[in-house]
């Protein structure tokens, strides 16, 4: 069990990792795309602050160069963090600024917002740029350095200019504003747009093996997380649905070492006499000390792992018991056992019952057979094939749960089934409005046109009693009668006094 569940942890572990490349670019990825998003926005912002500060001076033309105007040109670079600096330009000549610079007038491009306000931009021989704002008034303008996008502080904790950007103002002529570092090795890139009337604005932020790295040794961290969690998860699961089903198995040969599966029996009462005319049989395990577990609990296993095969002989042998203890023996009276396809996929239970009747001296037909609907038989001329020894003995075979699997009539074709047993949801279904009705009355109609005996099951009331008899469904099965009991209770179970309304 441990190894198992190592290497179960082992694998699911070594998948996760696998995984890991894709965690690299996607942390990558995203981590560029949230950075280009937000200084795209912020850059944004900034002009809106810029045309703000403009607007609120005066017409340039009727600014007096002093050191209150330089003053107050200072105080508005300070007031705003997107600016700069700001100057005042009569025709080609610098006349009066926040500070000194050095921008060669004649070698900017503008690009017009509107008839006031130019965007423009200078590239400089070291590759340093400027981004500016114009406010033109006659032949005076106002001329606003904006700050440049800050995008190493994006990824200071990553590396150090591993990120270079490309700022593009569409339109004629088309500014394209690039920061002074370019990376020689970008892998990866994002590209945002962002569009307000007649501005459109795209920045495509790149980033270098550098930053990746950055991400991948985060992604490695996360991937190994991952992994760890889901393996340990998966592997827990593992572990529960692996012992409980060794837990099952170890159970089930336990109960069969110490014999504790035994027959219940239902009653099946003609309706139209109040007598007995058979029971089914009903695996039931009952612990040493008592305990019951309900056949839901352990049937479907059961039925999985193939002990199905052991548990049906071990409660024949007690079924046969009582059927000689009830006085049954000649076979007036029937058992009906439930048989899987499991069964007859050999002549072992064939051979079984054959010694079991000879040994007790029991009639053949005290037994019948039921096949349930609902699991399918692959191999329906194999199955004919085990059953023919059966029918040969004397027993017959009964379809369980008819309309509700996987046989359908092809069973009755096939198998040669000689009573239909109509399932409990069908029963339900008398007197109400519900399509399945129609069902249960097709079912019936089947059986009486190729004259095969009914069985209704789940019956719990007379009323439903009265309608099947009207259909000619006389053999009715559930607690309108009585519960499944044990031997000791059914050795002196009598029927119910009741009446069909005529």
């Amino acid at each position: 069990m441990k190894r198992v569940i190592s290497l179960i942890f082992i694998g699911i572990f070594s998948a996760c990792l696998i995984m890991v490349n894709f965690f690299n670019h996607f942390f990558a990825e995203q981590s560029l795309k949230r950075d280009a998003e937000q200084l795209l926005f912020q850059f944004h912002d900034a002009l809106n602050e810029a045309n703000l500060a403009l607007h609120e001076l005066p017409d340039p033309e009727q600014v007096q160069c002093n050191e209150a105007t330089q003053t107050r040109l200072a105080q508005s670079s300070f007031d705003n963090p997107a600016i700069r600096n700001l100057t005042i330009i009569h025709g080609q000549d610098q006349y009066c600024s926040s500070s000194a610079i050095e921008i060669a007038i004649e070698d900017y491009k503008e690009h017009a917002i509107d008839s006031e306000y130019d965007l423009a931009s200078i590239q400089h021989l070291n590759k340093s740029a400027d981004f500016l704002m114009v406010r033109h008034h006659g032949d005076s303008k106002y001329i606003m350095s904006i700050n440049p996008f800050m995008v190493n502080y994006l990824a200071e904790f990553a590396c150090s200019n591993c990120l270079d950007y490309t700022f593009t103002i569409h339109g004629e002529p088309e500014l394209i504003f690039s920061s002074a570092f370019q990376n020689t090795n970008q892998v990866i890139q994002y590209q945002v747009d962002k569009t307000e009337g007649n501005l459109k604005l795209s920045l495509v932020l790149h980033a270098s093996q550098d930053f990746v790295n950055y991400y991948k040794e985060l992604s490695w961290f996360a991937a190994v997380l991952f992994a760890t969690i889901v393996a340990s998860v998966l592997s827990i699961i593992s572990y529960k649905l692996l012992t409980r089903r060794q837990s099952m198995q170890h159970m089930i040969h336990d109960a069969l070492k110490y014999n504790e599966f035994t027959p219940y029996y239902q009653p099946i009462v003609d309706s139209r006499s109040g007598k007995l005319i058979g029971v089914e049989m009903l695996a039931r395990w009952i612990k040493k000390d008592g305990s019951v577990i309900p056949p839901y609990q352990f049937i479907p296993y059961a039925e999985e792992s193939g002990l199905i095969i052991d548990i049906t002989e071990q409660i024949l042998i007690k079924t046969a018991a009582d059927i000689n203890r009830f006085g049954w023996n000649k076979g007036l009276i029937f058992t009906s056992i439930n048989i899987v396809p499991e069964h007859l996929s050999d002549d072992r239970l064939f051979h079984f019952m054959q010694g079991l009747i000879e040994k007790e001296s029991l009639a053949a037909h005290c037994f019948s057979l039921e096949i349930t609907e609902r699991r399918q038989i692959e191999d329906l001329e194999n199955a004919k094939h085990r059953l023919y020894p059966f029918y040969k003995m004397g027993m017959n075979l009964k379809l369980d749960d008819a309309g509700t699997g996987y046989g359908g009539f092809s069973y009755v074709q096939e198998l040669g089934i000689s009573t239909l047993k109509i399932d409990k949801m069908f029963v339900d279904t008398i007197n109400q409005d519900d399509i399945k009705s129609q069902v249960l009355d097709a079912i019936i109609n089947f059986a009486n046109t190729s004259c095969l005996s009914t069985i209704a099951e789940g019956v719990e009331s007379m009323e439903q009693v009265q309608y099947l008899a009207s259909k000619g469904v006389f053999n009715i099965q559930g607690y309108v009668y009585a519960k499944p009991m044990a031997a000791q209770e059914m050795q002196f179970w009598q029927p119910k006094a009741t009446h069909l309304e005529r």
